[in-house]
């Protein structure tokens, strides 16, 4: 009885601790690894539009923002022939909508390598150029999740 009401309270240690690091990113800037943050404040902005995204192409994670929300979340980056794509897997993590609201509005802020980009988000309708990029997703990162029955979207990245 003694090592159930230990796992017990062990577990809802763990749920307080869960719950504190996603409350409190909230008022951080930018995201806390897989945690949404608040938005991207920090970081020098760059004015001058991105013609080539391929300085982008070996960093593993980047920080997004949609212009109108207040909050940013972490994500990965793709670049294909110099232009930049975001993924987005349509099953994982579940619950999220930001995907849905760029669809609508792309007006977003980037933050690379600590610096901060405005750019408008486009989905990509075309499916040749869909296979080209998943191809190009493939070899950088492990089996991203939403591979399976959820399927995923690529938004092209322009500088605003």
């Amino acid at each position: 009885m003694r090592i159930l009401r230990g796992l017990l309270y062990l577990v809802v240690l763990l749920a307080i601790c869960v719950g504190a690091v996603f409350f409190g990113a909230r008022f951080n800037d930018g995201p806390i690894a897989i945690f949404p943050g608040g938005p991207l404040q920090s970081g020098n902005l760059v004015v001058d539009p991105v013609e080539d995204w391929s300085f982008a192409a070996d960093i593993q994670e980047i920080e997004l923002q949609l212009a109108y929300q207040d909050t940013s979340r972490t994500t990965w980056i793709v670049v294909h022939e110099g232009n930049g794509y975001i993924p987005v897997s349509l099953s994982f993590p579940p619950g999220k909508t930001w995907h849905k609201a760029a669809d609508e509005d792309g007006a977003a802020i980037l933050r690379i390598d600590g610096k901060k980009y405005n750019v408008d988000l486009s989905r990509v309708m075309d499916e040749d150029l869909a296979v080209q990029i998943d191809e190009t997703l493939r070899m950088k990162y492990p089996p991203p999740p939403g591979s399976g029955n959820g399927g995923r979207w690529y938004f092209g990245i322009e500088s605003r």
